[in-house]
């Protein structure tokens, strides 16, 4: 099994696992799989502590896509910015009820 791992893991951990470096194709990759893994973590956060925990490293994963993207924190905060705009932000608390789909 891969995993991606922080810059600093295989020195804490070199004694009992192997590490590679990936290629860009497949790092992109790895990136975008340790989102959605984050993402579970952030969900299943049952303290206020393991919380923060949990969306300071989903931050830091979507700063690395960022990066590799060439995108910048400022482009994608000008982005989310002009949605709250158009479309809100999420401080309402709705959720949108549709009817069951039947055919």
């Amino acid at each position: 099994m891969k995993k991606l791992v922080r810059d600093k893991i295989p020195d804490i951990l070199s004694d009992v696992a192997e590490f590679e470096v990936l290629s860009n194709e497949d790092y992109r990759s790895s990136l975008r799989d340790k989102v959605t893994e984050e993402a579970i973590e952030v969900k299943q956060a049952e303290t206020r502590a393991n919380l923060v925990e949990e969306l300071g490293d989903l931050e830091e994963v979507i700063r690395a896509i960022l990066e590799d993207a060439s995108i910048t924190y400022e482009e994608m905060d000008s982005l989310r910015q002009a949605k709250i705009n158009q479309k809100g932000k999420f401080a309402q608390k709705f959720v949108m009820i549709k009817p069951d789909e039947e055919s």
